[in-house]
């Protein structure tokens, strides 16, 4: 009889690539991970790992077996969301992700009307960005994450999971009130622009692929003179006059009374905030309370273009 325990290391490690990967994702030692998969190849009776470089790849018969792993271990995430469906009363532990602006906003108005609603539910809770938020959630390091996506750019399908749209948020152009006086708000602002100095998230993330696209159509490439990830700095460094930037509405919370916004396009354009899951796990009652908790929080939040500020 082969072990679950083993079988997931096995997933994992063809997933992650090194034992320190595999480690660090089950909270186990790189000792104890190497000696999971020795022991499953002793059950097996043949090597279902081998190095490649400085990584690991499964054998020939290692990815058949992982993906019968992936059925089996499917297959028992259901059979649990199946008993807890039959509880009246959400409860258990939810791991969660979300990126930044949602953790800020969305995530604590929903965990506050969870803990409320919900005493024998837990939620564990990482800040963590889309690229490595979803792989871990198809991974079942997370059970349900928050995500992003910009027009034009959806996120990836992966088999087994399903994102649900919670938010459209607008996507501000945002200056200093000096910088702000030299718009033509009729006209193209972004080209006008193009001398600007930029605040913008990290190379390859979507939000940058998004804002160098929306540059080039414009003529030109953005003068980039901040690149981080936080979105509050990024807004500093506006507040200060010392760059523009666009911001989701979100993360707009808060911002200096010298702040001003514009659309990005006449149509204004959204990001779509998204609730992933895997299939597996849909029908678990503390599944499905969170998700409805952070739609209502999204609401609540709402910032659609009802809201649009034309202030210069």
């Amino acid at each position: 009889m082969l072990n679950i325990a083993r079988l997931r290391v096995l997933r994992e490690l063809h997933h992650r690539k090194t034992l320190s990967a595999v480690a660090e994702a089950l909270s186990y030692s790189t000792s104890a991970v190497s000696q999971q998969v020795r022991l499953l190849e002793k059950e097996v009776g043949v090597p279902l790992v081998e190095p490649a470089g400085r990584r690991l790849q499964l054998t020939a018969q290692g990815l058949i077996l992982v993906a019968h792993a992936e059925q089996i271990l499917d297959l028992l995430e259901r059979a649990e969301a199946d008993v807890s469906t039959s509880m009246e009363q959400p409860r258990g532990t939810v791991r969660m992700a979300a990126f930044q602006s949602a953790a800020l906003t969305i995530v604590p108005q929903a965990l506050q009307e969870l803990r409320r609603l919900h005493a024998e539910l837990t939620i564990e809770f990482d800040q963590g960005e889309p690229e490595t938020t979803l792989p871990a959630l198809a991974s079942s390091e997370y059970d349900l994450v928050i995500a992003e996506s910009y027009p034009g750019l959806p996120i990836a399908t992966t088999a087994g999971i399903t994102a649900t749209t919670i938010l459209e948020d607008p996507l501000w152009l945002i200056m200093e009130a000096a910088i702000a006086a030299t718009i033509e708000p009729e006209g193209n602002i972004i080209s006008q622009l193009a001398g600007a100095a930029w605040a913008v998230e990290a190379e390859d993330s979507a939000p940058r692929t998004w804002l160098t696209n929306e540059c080039r159509k414009a003529g030109f490439d953005p003068k980039v003179i901040c690149s981080s990830e936080d979105l509050s700095v990024q807004l500093r460094f506006v507040e200060a006059g010392l760059a523009v930037a666009v911001l989701p509405g979100l993360a707009l919370t808060g911002a200096a009374a010298n702040v001003r916004r514009f659309p990005t396009a006449p149509g204004m354009q959204s990001r779509e905030l998204l609730v992933a899951t895997r299939d597996a796990s849909a029908k678990r009652p503390a599944i499905i309370a969170v998700t409805h908790a952070l739609q209502r929080a999204a609401r609540a939040y709402h910032t659609g273009p009802s809201s649009i500020d034309l202030t210069v």
